[in-house]
């Protein structure tokens, strides 16, 4: 059975070692630590499964992964200064991290370079499989299903930033237009994150990462800026999607707003897309319900934590309930749109508690910050002092888990990954305006593979895909007939989810583009 993903990171992980030495993105890069005899060091869990979740080329070959949405990404400037900042990276003790790397990756004047050099060591790497290619989709006719020597790969750039030589240059604006115009004329791009981990001058992010100093990564804007509003407009010019993970909610509406018929607001003039998603479980109405303690005023942000709450549809799952995830009218929004939902498997994403808070926890939560600027529009006027949740009922508390076996955590982590592919046809089944058999057309995998996650353990690499499905078969059945689903075919729907939903998506947006 083939597969397809839409957002896989075959080639982000060279980009943090020393380029005269670098691995191959065929190869399985392991971040061992460079340990003498006499010498111990500890490193966060989280931090080694975030340094070691990985597809590559071989193992999407191997496993029939024949077209992915293949990210081209620059690792920001505070990603490169946080990384440095860990004792056990600055001593050098990870294998696969070069500090001299790091500081170029800090430096933030690279970003363009970094992308360009990405594309082309993921063509030129010459793999061991006899007779093995990556090749990227320039138009439709460039994929051939039939060809199973080949992993079939269509562009797509996570964050505006990508086009930057330095950003705080006085040239800055020109060399970046000039950069994405020469890159999008002379590749096939398929969509755009407009943000990333870090703020841009486009639009507000949302936060979005946990390994590394929360505040390198607080998002201070509002909303979409005029700039953002002129390159989005060049994008939408190119045909070029809007990938919407990462932005902010309120950026996120500022968009919808944008693409939205004034005079219908069920239809669209642009597809919407979020390549890697988890959901909420909530309506946004609901965004600041489950709250575990009063906001906390930081300056620039408010640190907002939420517990955990309990899925309406399966039993023992639980969501994360951070706006980097989907609420209800956002999926509703994305399937109006003709767009399409591409499922995360980062375990955090999917609500799981993360596995190195697990053994101290009091009760599993989640945190984010919210911009000063747009804490009106998501908190109100006055964020602290808005009601907590009241106890441990509806919510993932500390007894649920006391007596967990790590050994369940792969059913668990397959039972999340269902749970939000549940909830996202369920939103569709209660919208007047969506056609649920359409929605099981608008839904796929997007793993996030190789990119700074930590993956369920049900499905850590692509060796995992073919049992994922085959364990799904078994477990969705109940899932949907309980929620009101049981008219989607479990096996046309497999298939549709694994691979043919996305493939369809990628090659018709990219037979409108180039033919």
């Amino acid at each position: 059975m083939p597969f397809f993903d839409f957002h896989c990171h075959p080639g982000l992980k060279p980009q943090f070692s020393d380029p005269a030495k670098k691995p191959s993105p065929w190869d399985f890069i392991n971040a061992k630590l460079a340990l003498s005899r006499d010498i111990n060091l500890s490193i966060n869990k989280l931090f080694n499964e975030t340094l070691n979740s990985q597809s590559n080329l071989t193992q999407l070959l191997q496993n029939q992964v024949k077209l992915i949405g293949v990210i081209l990404h620059a690792p920001e400037q505070k990603i490169g200064q946080g990384l440095s900042e860990k004792k056990i990276v600055n001593k050098g003790s990870v294998n696969l991290i070069d500090k001299t790397q790091l500081a170029v990756l800090a430096s933030g004047v690279h970003s363009f370079e970094l992308i360009t050099e990405e594309l082309r060591w993921l063509q030129e790497a010459v793999p061991e499989v006899a007779g093995a290619k990556f090749k990227i989709v320039s138009k439709s006719t460039d994929f051939d299903e039939a060809d199973n020597n080949t992993v079939f790969g269509a562009i797509i750039v996570e964050g505006l930033h990508c086009f930057f030589n330095d950003p705080n240059a006085l040239d800055a604006k020109e060399k970046f237009l000039a950069n994405f115009s020469s890159f999008t004329d002379a590749h096939t791009v398929v969509a755009i994150n407009v943000c990333h981990m870090q703020q841009n001058p486009f639009c507000n992010h949302a936060h979005g990462i946990q390994f590394i100093n929360p505040a390198y990564f607080y998002p201070t804007r509002t909303g979409i800026t005029q700039w953002g509003r002129e390159v989005i407009q060049l994008m939408i010019d190119k045909k070029i999607l809007a990938d919407i993970k990462h932005m902010s909610l309120k950026t996120r509406w500022e968009l919808y707003s944008w693409f939205k018929d004034e005079n219908d607001d069920t239809k669209f003039s642009q597809p919407i897309i979020c390549t890697h998603a988890g959901t909420t479980g909530l309506s946004i109405k609901d965004r600041a319900k489950f709250l575990l303690k009063q906001p906390v005023d930081k300056g620039l942000v408010y640190e907002v934590a939420y517990v955990k709450p309990k899925s309406k549809h399966a039993g023992d799952c639980y969501h994360n309930c951070s706006s980097i995830n989907l609420y209800d009218e956002d999926i509703a929004n994305i399937f109006l749109s003709g767009g399409i939902i591409g499922l995360s498997f980062d375990q955090r994403i999917l609500g799981f508690a993360d596995e190195n808070v697990l053994l101290n926890v009091t009760v599993p939560h989640d945190v984010e910050y919210i911009s000063h600027m747009e804490a009106d529009f998501f908190l109100g006027p006055n964020p602290t002092v808005l009601p907590v949740w009241p106890d441990d009922t509806d919510v993932w508390a500390s007894e649920d888990f006391e007596d967990l076996d790590p050994s369940l955590y792969v059913k668990m982590h397959r039972k999340f990954l269902l749970n939000n592919i549940v909830h996202i046809l369920w939103v569709a089944s209660q919208h007047a305006s969506i056609d649920l058999q359409k929605a099981v057309k608008q839904i796929c995998m997007g793993t996030d593979f190789d990119g700074l996650i930590n993956a369920i353990d049900c499905c850590k690499t692509a060796d995992g895909l073919e049992q994922l499905k085959q364990d799904m078969k078994n477990e969705l059945p109940p899932l949907f007939n309980a929620n009101g689903l049981a008219a989607i075919n479990i096996n046309q729907f497999l298939d549709d989810f694994f691979y043919n939903n996305g493939k369809n998506f990628i090659l018709g947006r990219i037979k409108l583009m180039r033919g």
